[in-house]
């Protein structure tokens, strides 16, 4: 027997690498989600260090600067940086926990006892049913009437004390001052036991909104400690003039640079035109909201749709009377948003990204189930970085196509 006949054909070779790609996908799955208390941080330092790395290079290369000095000046602007964020979200934190505990809970009680009284009163009966309930009330209580002894038949009959001759009378207008049921009531609907559980409800959900958003700045402000850690170590372990003459690592990084500064720069102004929209209405939390859109910016699509929604119960409970002022607090940053996202974006991004829109909503669910919200935020950048190395090795192109939704035979090779 032929020693060809044992080797596996093109197209089993293809079947057999294309299993053990999805069998060291899972595993990395796996390995990335036990150990996201190490690797989200790291990939942040990551993203972070080349997005500052330019200014070591510019201060070494050509101010001639001692690497360590390059590094240390490095280091406190971007800790710097750091710590005024941090101390703005601690500023943000309390402010919703302050006006979610007390503020909102007392204008949202008063919101939601309004419309509990307006259902109230639209479902009470109208005059004319009160009228005809009326009627039927009395026109019952006439046969009671009519079976009283008359005294003109049975003049000497007894009067027993204990049932008085007027009795039925009386009783029959007690009965007809009842007031009619209602809608509600008729359907069995008791709705001051509803206000109430709808106010408990809603002041336990308040407060555990304030919970959460503490427990989120906690976790943020750990995160950044470790985030703080590896960028000292991975711009302390790198050589500028080593990265220059690698040409392949330099272009890589070039391009991963100059996506993720785009987008970082696109989500900046975004939340700053979204927070000053929200400041000039008078909104409440308008710069927690600035933060929210800035963050939720990296994620695609659904991110706008959700920080043009989240506005809308602080916006109900401040301007309850107002609902033009709503739907402005809504539909202009919207607008901001769309225009951005949809008009300047593509634009200004051009070729950098080059994921086709499965390849976004796969990696968005991936990663949003390995590493939650931040990972739903990290989704695209990541796959973008991961495309763009595939693409600069001849043996990671098929797969950097697919990425871009270009499929196997296909003539088309985009960078």
């Amino acid at each position: 027997m032929s020693s060809n006949s044992l080797q596996p054909s093109d197209e089993q070779a293809k079947v057999i690498t294309g299993c053990l790609m999805l069998l060291s996908v899972i595993a990395l799955a796996f390995v990335f989600y036990i150990t996201k208390a190490v690797l989200i941080p790291f990939v942040i330092a990551i993203f972070i260090v080349t997005i500052v790395t330019p200014i070591v290079d510019l201060l070494v290369l050509k101010w001639k600067m001692p690497h360590i000095v390059a590094i240390s000046a490095t280091l406190l602007l971007v800790l710097s940086v750091g710590f005024l964020l941090i101390m703005v979200l601690i500023y943000s934190t309390q402010q919703v926990i302050a006006k979610a505990e007390t503020q909102y809970s007392e204008k949202l009680g008063i919101f939601i006892g309004s419309t509990f009284d307006t259902a109230k009163e639209l479902g009470e009966p109208k005059p004319e049913e009160s009228k005809e309930s009326s009627e039927d009330t009395a026109a019952e209580a006439e046969p009671a009437v009519a079976e009283r002894p008359s005294t003109a038949e049975a003049p000497t009959a007894p009067v027993t004390p204990t049932a008085p001759v007027g009795s039925a009378v009386r009783e029959a207008p007690v009965e007809a001052q009842k007031p009619p049921a209602g809608w509600f009531e008729k359907m069995g609907v008791d709705l001051n036991k509803l206000q109430k559980m709808t106010t408990d409800y809603m002041k336990q959900f308040l407060k555990e909104v304030a919970f959460s958003t503490m427990q989120t700045a906690l976790s943020f402000t750990t995160t950044s400690f470790f985030v703080a850690i590896f960028v000292i170590f991975l711009l302390a372990g790198r050589d500028p003039q080593a990265v220059v003459k690698n040409k392949l690592y330099f272009e890589i990084e070039q391009k991963i640079r100059s996506y993720i500064t785009t987008k970082l720069i696109i989500s900046l102004v975004t939340g700053i035109l979204v927070g000053v929209t929200l400041s000039l209405f008078g909104l409440e939390l308008a710069l927690v909201f600035a933060i929210l859109t800035f963050l939720l910016n990296f994620i695609p699509s659904v991110g706008s749709l959700i920080a043009t929604l989240l506005p809308i119960p602080v916006a109900v409970a401040q301007f309850s009377d107002s609902p033009w002022t709503i739907a402005g607090v809504i539909l202009i940053p919207g607008g901001i948003q769309m225009a951005i996202g949809n008009g300047i974006e593509p634009k200004i991004m051009g070729e950098g990204l080059q994921l086709h829109p499965v390849t976004v909503l796969l990696a968005l669910s991936f990663w949003t189930l390995l590493w939650g919200p931040i990972g739903a935020i990290l989704a695209v950048p990541i796959t973008a970085g991961i495309r763009i190395v595939l693409m600069r090795f001849e043996s990671g192109q098929t797969a950097g196509n697919l990425l871009a939704g270009i499929l196997p035979g296909e003539s088309t090779t985009v960078a």
